[in-house]
């Protein structure tokens, strides 16, 4: 039975990508339970939004939060937080997680914002390599270019399973999508994973009937007027905004000062804490207290034989020119920690703080159980900068 909705009109495509105040993007349900898979760049400056879904032509708005989020790959994972979402079925597609050929076609369905919000578009390529820019292995290169409005939309395969997100590496002659073993990766960290079928049930469908069994599930992102009253004032900063180099995981009261996690890269590096026998002396646990603590434990640890201790590896690290990186004291790091959903990036394990216990031991934190407790200085644990603002 064939599904009715509005027109869908089929688009050649070739424009930059630019987020705006008030401007929209795509998305795409992942399950009834209300979980949404979009592009990561255009949270600012909160993570309260609203969700249009469009069934049957009629469309209604619901309210919705950051669940995860990936800086690294631009991907977000939100999911409408209200008791008014009514369940729109079961999805019809897989994650296509592998076998993705270069110049497979494909096609890509969004809400671009110089259309109108009435109607999903699609748009029909192919992928022109399986690796975006440079050479980025957790990208593909498209045939076409999206409008704005399209990032955080699907890429389709011709069975009707996602094989990818648009994100914001674009340009006039290319459009990138992450890839979907990329999202395959956040889903599986939910706290709930979402059911998804193990492939299209679909794929039998002529490719009009397809687009139309797959447009009540393409939803229209922006973030809410609430959101923008809360951010009103433009010094006022909010836990999950990029800026200084990093995301922010912690704002003081006044909104206008906190601290900053690096955007980790994904690569694990781990490191000793350094000065083991030796006492730092008079390192803090407080917040606000990390920076002097690194700063101290650099200095004390000047003539330790172990060169790349975490500490001076994080006073070293240079972000978007920002070079004022410090190891997160104790309680500067459990903030990191219960943000961690928000931040992404993490690794599954301990990371160290840079609070002293004494010349042996120090403090860390577990980022899979949330425990602190301390063990050797020359263990090698994961570690985080971060930078105050």
């Amino acid at each position: 039975m064939r599904l009715h909705f509005l027109p869908v009109l089929l688009l050649c495509c070739s424009i930059f990508i630019k987020a705006q105040a008030q401007s929209t993007w795509s998305g795409v349900i992942l399950s009834s339970a209300g979980y949404i898979a979009t592009s990561n760049h255009n949270l600012e400056p909160g993570y309260h939004f609203e969700i249009d879904v469009l069934n049957n032509g009629i469309k209604k708005t619901y309210l919705g939060n950051l669940v995860k989020s990936d800086p690294v790959n631009d991907l977000a994972i939100l999911k409408i937080d209200d008791p008014l979402f009514a369940v729109i079925g079961a999805v019809p597609y897989a994650l296509k997680v592998k076998d993705v050929k270069e110049d497979e076609k494909i096609f890509v369905m969004g809400y671009p914002q110089s259309e109108s919000k009435e109607e999903v578009k699609t748009s029909e390529g192919t992928i022109n390599s399986k690796s975006g820019y440079p050479n980025d292995i957790g990208t593909y290169q498209l045939s076409c270019t999206m409008k704005p409005g399209n990032e955080g939309s699907p890429v389709f395969d011709n069975q009707g399973n996602i094989i990818g997100i648009i994100n914001s590496k674009v340009s006039q002659s290319a459009g990138y999508a992450a890839k979907a073993s990329c999202l395959y990766n956040m889903i599986e960290t939910l706290p709930k994973m979402p059911t998804m079928p193990s492939k299209s049930t679909i794929s039998g469908f002529s490719f009009s009937d397809k687009v139309d069994a797959l447009s009540k599930f393409i939803v229209s992102i922006r973030i809410s007027s609430q959101a923008f009253e809360e951010a009103d004032n433009k010094n006022k900063k909010v836990v999950g905004q990029t800026y200084g180099g990093g995301i922010i995981f912690y704002v003081d009261a006044s909104g206008e000062h906190g601290l900053i996690a690096s955007i980790d890269n994904g690569e694990g590096v781990r490191a000793q804490w350094g000065c083991y026998d030796m006492l730092v002396d008079d390192t803090q646990t407080g917040i606000g207290t990390g920076l002097e603590n690194t700063k101290r434990i650099i200095l004390q640890c000047r003539t330790a034989a172990t060169g790349n201790i975490a500490a001076r590896l994080c006073n070293e690290l240079v972000l978007e020119d920002y070079t004022d990186w410090f190891l997160p004291s104790k309680e500067e790091l459990n903030l990191l920690y219960e943000n961690k959903e928000i931040i992404g990036g993490y690794q599954h394990g301990y990371y160290w703080s840079s609070s002293e216990v004494d010349q042996h031991f120090a403090w860390y934190q577990h980022f899979d159980f949330g425990f602190q407790d301390y063990l050797n200085k020359d263990f090698s644990y994961y570690f985080r900068p971060i930078r105050a603002f």
